[in-house]
C-alpha cells in the first residue's frame, strides 16, 4: 500500500520571513503578535484536500493554536467552527458556572478574521 500523506517541502527561511511579513508578524486569523519563530506557515487551501498551491499567494502566517484548529478546512468552514465553540462549551459545568458569575460573556460578534480588518 503506498502512503497517500502529502510530502511537504521545507519552506526556504527568505520565503517564511516573506509570510511573516504580510501581516506584520500577526496571526493572520486572530491576530496575536507572534514572533518568526512562532510562526507556521498555513495553506489557506489545503495542498491535500483541496488542490491548494505551494506558493506565497496559498500561505498565511498563523499562530499555533488557530493553524492547529483550522487544519485544513477552507476559510469559512474554518469559521463556522469557531462559531460553534460557545455552544459546545455549554456542555462543560465550569463554562456555564463562569457564564452565571459574569466572568465569561457570549457575545454576537461575528468572527472576523484579522487579515480581513487590514488592508
Amino acid at each position: 500500500m503506498g502512503n497517500t500523506e502529502v510530502k511537504r517541502k521545507a519552506i526556504p527561511k527568505k520565503i517564511r520571513k516573506k509570510v511573516y511579513e504580510k501581516y506584520n508578524g500577526n496571526c493572520a486569523y486572530c491576530g496575536c503578535e507572534m514572533e518568526i519563530s512562532e510562526m507556521q506557515v498555513d495553506h489557506v487551501e489545503s495542498l491535500y484536500w483541496y488542490g491548494g498551491t505551494d506558493d506565497i499567494s496559498n500561505y498565511m502566517p498563523a499562530c499555533r493554536a488557530c493553524n492547529f484548529y483550522k487544519s485544513t478546512f477552507p476559510l469559512e468552514e474554518f469559521r463556522e467552527n469557531l462559531k460553534t465553540i460557545p455552544e459546545r462549551l455549554e456542555k462543560e459545568f465550569i463554562y456555564r458556572l463562569s457564564k452565571k458569575y459574569g466572568i465569561v460573556q457570549v457575545t454576537d460578534k461575528p468572527v472576523q478574521f484579522y487579515f480581513e480588518t487590514v488592508n
